[in-house]
């Protein structure tokens, strides 16, 4: 693996409980290197996927890198202190094309190490765009979450008989109706990424028959 340090972090004096997907949002690698080891952008990452699905190293597991900014899943805030976070090169949410497979096969290696290696459980492997959905999309409606959840990697939603926006919110989601709404579906139904809450999105939740499944 190649060691890129970047400046941008912090001793870390809390226990490593999740890992944090993001998307660049950037057209190149040398851009979103530059930037994760800019000190006056203040942000990084530990490890970076690139578009040739080369996977690099900035920041020790052992320091707090600075890639969660404000955020919040449950009663937890900033993440960064509790969480190793992982950016893979893409294009931006509004790109139609799909992550490559060697950047999901190299994703995979490193998730499988990890958990292994800090005893993360794959439910707390989650998206920027769960834990700051006021703010960040990434990594966006076109990354494979099934893909990881049959392999173990990330966790499937469980069916909840709580009303719909309660039955998100116990997951951990927080924020207002719509960003919630919106980060759940780009996670679990990304053919629905509304922050409305439609007849889809309300079955799914309940795991009703009806509810149409993200294929993959």
């Amino acid at each position: 693996m190649k060691w890129h340090p970047s400046p941008n972090f912090a001793p870390r004096t809390e226990t490593i409980r999740y890992v944090i997907v993001h998307g660049t949002w950037m057209d190149d690698d040398a851009s979103a290197l530059q930037r994760l080891c800019d000190t006056q952008a203040e942000v990084s990452c530990h490890y970076m996927i690139t578009y040739d699905a080369e996977t690099i190293q900035l920041v020790k597991d052992d320091d707090v890198a600075w890639h969660a900014g404000k955020s919040q899943w449950g009663d937890l805030e900033s993440l960064n202190k509790h969480s190793i976070g992982i950016e893979i090169s893409y294009q931006g949410e509004a790109s139609n094309e799909p992550y490559l497979e060697a950047q999901y096969e190299a994703l995979e290696a490193l998730l499988t190490d990890l958990l292994h290696q800090h005893r993360i459980p794959p439910e707390n492997v989650l998206g920027h765009s769960d834990i700051a959905p006021h703010r960040k999309d990434d990594p966006g409606r076109h990354f494979d979450w099934a893909r990881l959840e049959r392999k173990g990697l990330a966790a499937p939603w469980v069916p909840s008989d709580l009303e719909p926006i309660e039955a998100i919110r116990a997951k951990g989601y927080r924020g207002d109706d719509k960003e919630i709404l919106m980060a759940f579906q780009r996670r679990y139904l990304p053919n629905y990424v509304t922050g409305e809450l439609c007849p889809i999105t309300a079955a799914f939740i309940k795991g009703e028959p009806e509810a149409e499944m993200p294929t993959s």
